[in-house]
């Protein structure tokens, strides 16, 4: 009877034991994986190539490796799915047109990661034409030394494309970190109503917006030229969403009806109302 119970004892300890381990070895490879080197890296492809960037860091904090079998982005209005290169070194936060070394060099997933070790990550992304392409943020599949797949999606990463074919200077960072994020499109702006081309102005407006919207547009600014002033008033004291008034004298009687643009996919839109959309 006692050796009964103290193996029934003896059972229960590796048990309990086993437990433990597991626990530690599931749990430290689930929360082992960690994402930092925030920043924001922005530009215009070119014709014939995507542009490449390497920002952010992934690090496997727990002492033993894990391998990472995938990592897919949540890229948006690109002609295919962004390339993720693993980077044992970091090479700066420049942006280039022209495939870089680093991407020749990269490793490929599967990819073991050492306990404790560091890999930054670089990406290549092509926008689809007239379109910005961004990614914000990325989702790694990996494994621990059990065989578990675990998957983490991290934000923090972000990229910006804009195609070559829509008028420079489109590019605008999150007004709520820049000040300056309006400025640039206010000029593409008032460039395009002085110009009163309807398949550029429409360009600038932003999508969904079309050459008869753009014209219409024009119709609504009719009385513009390049001495008029301008207010901008965020709405709701929300500075992603803005209403411009151009006026011309007082700025009230002179007061040409507003224009609602707001911050989006990295580039200023202008908000169509829905009755114009039809």
């Amino acid at each position: 009877m006692r050796r009964t119970v103290r193996t029934i004892a003896t059972l229960l300890f590796i048990g309990v034991a086993l437990a433990c381990i597991f626990a530690v070895l599931y749990f430290g490879t689930l929360t082992g994986l960690t994402f930092g080197g925030e920043a924001t890296q922005m530009s215009t492809a070119s014709k014939t190539s995507p542009i490449y960037a390497q920002v952010g860091w992934l690090r496997n904090t727990s002492p033993w490796p894990i391998t990472i079998t995938k990592i897919t982005t949540n890229a948006s209005q690109a002609k295919a799915q962004p390339v993720v290169y693993v980077e044992l070194k970091p090479f700066g936060a420049k942006v280039v047109n022209a495939r870089p070394n680093w991407s020749l060099s990269a490793e490929q997933v599967p990819y073991q990661l050492d306990g404790g070790s560091l890999r930054y990550l670089g990406f290549s992304l092509d926008p689809a034409a007239n379109q910005v392409a961004s990614i914000t943020s990325i989702t790694v599949e990996f494994k621990g030394p059990m065989g578990f797949t675990f998957h983490q999606t991290f934000t923090g990463a972000n990229i910006a494309a804009a195609s070559p074919t829509l008028p420079a200077g489109l590019l605008a960072d999150d007004p709520t970190g820049d000040p300056a994020s309006l400025d640039a499109y206010i000029l593409l702006l008032r460039a395009g109503i002085e110009q009163g081309d309807q398949a550029e102005l429409a360009l600038i407006m932003g999508p969904p917006a079309t050459p008869a919207q753009a014209k219409d547009l024009l119709a609504q600014e009719k009385g513009y030229h390049s001495k008029s002033k301008l207010t901008a008033t965020p709405i709701q004291h929300n500075v992603a969403l803005q209403k411009l008034v151009f006026y011309n004298g007082d700025p009230v009687k002179g007061a040409l009806p507003p224009i609602t643009v707001q911050w989006e996919d990295f580039r200023w839109h202008v908000v169509v109302p829905p009755a114009a959309q039809k």
